[in-house]
């Protein structure tokens, strides 16, 4: 009887890692400067996967408020005191509690992003103040925190597109919708 729960045991592990083969794979690479009172990050996004991907990298906007827009970058304060850069969906929206969202059952804010076919790469660029005011946590909002001597990393969320999460005709993914995380290596501001 042990040696056949061992396996078993082992029949489970070798399906575990079977499966886990078939993840996204996708490459990110990070190139940063400071130059002058700018953070300069440049980064590349390549697609190594069988399927295509949405990634969420465009910034937040809300069709009900023509014009309202929101950053492509989020700059959050981690609670390990590390600056977060991000292009993902890290909104007050995304909870089951909206209060945050006007107390509205359905926001209508939706973040923008943009299909990554199979083999295909992207890159892209974006400059942030060395003394930025953070966009999370709400507490640390109006406040201004220098990023010099900190340490720094950029994330960028994405899905895999699938039948049943098809692209959206118009670019605007719902603050609920799926994400994975990919991030680059920290990095420390001199």
């Amino acid at each position: 009887m042990t040696r056949m729960r061992r396996v078993a045991g082992l029949l489970l592990v070798t399906a575990a890692l079977a499966a886990c083969s078939g993840d996204p794979d996708l490459d990110l690479t990070v190139r940063t400067a400071v130059a002058g009172g700018d953070v300069a990050v440049e980064y590349t996004l390549a697609n190594r996967s069988d399927a295509p991907m949405v990634v969420y990298d465009g910034g937040w906007t809300d069709p009900q408020q023509p014009g309202w827009s929101r950053g492509p970058v989020e700059v959050s304060v981690r609670d390990d005191g590390v600056i977060e850069l991000s292009q993902r969906i890290i909104h007050p929206c995304q909870t089951p509690d909206t209060s945050d969202c006007g107390g509205a059952r359905e926001p209508t804010v939706r973040i923008r992003g943009s299909v990554l076919e199979p083999g295909a790469s992207r890159s892209d660029s974006f400059r942030v103040p060395l003394e930025v005011e953070p966009d999370h946590p709400a507490s640390a909002q109006r406040t201004p925190i220098s990023m010099g001597g900190r340490t720094v990393v950029f994330c960028i969320g994405f899905t895999e597109v699938t039948d049943d999460n098809p692209p959206a005709a118009d670019g605007l993914y719902p603050p609920a919708s799926p994400q994975t995380i990919l991030c680059g290596e920290p990095f420390r501001l001199p």
